[in-house]
């Protein structure tokens, strides 16, 4: 989309979008023209203005007013702070960092620590996901047989919870086997949490099951994915805070975002489903997947050490301070990382 723009359009737009989220009143060409291209005439940048609205990045809410940024231009200034990746946290952050590395100690304790230092600093909701791995519990595997070259992985977890999914082999196996292979895999787990367990699969493979390799590959990664789905602890905080902001004014949209909140279950598959592979994701506006969250953006930060994924993130106005927000959630994100 940046490639769209000439850099003059660029500048323009980042300076309205900067100016919008500061004030929240109609940007014109000659704040413009005055605070941040000063090298530039009222005229011009107007005449651009004109351009970048007839191509769907600003709009104008009323005649003779100044333009307003659309959620086409928040992407483009979103995507100009993702490229300099040189933003410095607030000092109020980094000063209670090691308040954070102390609840570190306890899960519990550090996502509702982090929760709400997150909402203390940038004024909006935040939002905090675990995925843990070294504490799940499994109960058993089974391995069974569908034909040939496909097997039937049943995993049962603490609770009588079952999963299952076909994992495609190269070579094929016969019933016996894959019962003396889940007798054996069972004996591992049993007693170990998964992440001792998995270890310990992982050594054999080396030794003992050199012949089963392939299977047993799958069937961790299979395990991995269904505790790091069932295991999710999700947390909130700071939700007060979108009551004193101007962009929530309209009671039915704050009501179905607080009531989206309260389902926890369903806001944990919305978060893992937003948060992608890089380390920030920004979902803004009209970009979010659900109804209640249309007049919202989402950022967030994730990162994975195999034994957890952690997901940290702020809902706020369309109008949010991305860069602030940005610089936050990666600092506080590195330390997790410590």
């Amino acid at each position: 989309m940046l490639k769209e723009l000439t850099d003059r359009q660029l500048d323009i737009l980042y300076s309205i979008v900067h100016e919008y989220i500061r004030t929240g009143e109609p940007v014109g060409s000659r704040t413009i023209s005055k605070k941040y291209l000063t090298h530039r005439s009222a005229a011009t940048i107007r005449n651009e203005m004109a351009d970048l609205e007839e191509a769907g990045y600003l709009c104008q809410p009323y005649t003779s007013a100044g333009r307003i940024p659309t959620s086409k231009a928040y992407r483009v200034y979103v995507d100009m702070i993702l490229q300099k990746r040189s933003l410095r946290a607030p000092l109020v952050a980094r000063e209670k960092l090691e308040a954070l590395k102390e609840e570190k100690r306890s899960i519990e304790k550090m996502l509702s620590y982090l929760t709400q230092l997150l909402g203390s600093i940038t004024h909006y909701i935040s939002v905090a996901g675990i995925t843990v791995l070294s504490d799940a519990t499994l109960n058993r595997l089974d391995l069974v047989k569908v034909d040939s070259f496909h097997v039937l992985l049943l995993i049962i977890l603490e609770g009588g919870f079952v999963h299952h999914d076909v994992i495609r082999t190269e070579q094929e196996i016969t019933q016996e086997e894959l019962d003396d292979l889940s007798s054996y895999l069972n004996c591992i787990i049993s007693g170990r949490s998964w992440f001792e367990a998995r270890d310990v699969i992982r050594e054999k493979m080396l030794r003992e099951l050199i012949h089963y390799a392939e299977i047993c590959l799958q069937t961790l990664d299979e395990v991995d994915l269904v505790l790091k789905k069932s295991r999710y602890r999700f947390f909130t905080g700071g939700t007060s805070n979108i009551l004193l902001l101007p962009d929530f004014r309209d009671m039915e949209k704050l009501r179905s975002l607080l009531v989206l909140l309260e389902n926890e279950e369903e806001f944990a598959r919305i978060l893992e489903a937003c948060a992608t592979e890089e380390p920030i994701s920004v979902i803004i506006g009209d970009e979010n997947p659900v109804e209640a969250m249309r007049d919202c953006s989402l950022v967030l930060a994730s990162t994975e050490n195999g034994v957890k994924k952690t997901i940290l993130g702020v809902i706020g106005p369309v109008r949010m301070d991305y860069e602030r927000t940005i610089g936050v959630l990666e600092m506080l994100c590195e330390h997790l990382l410590d």
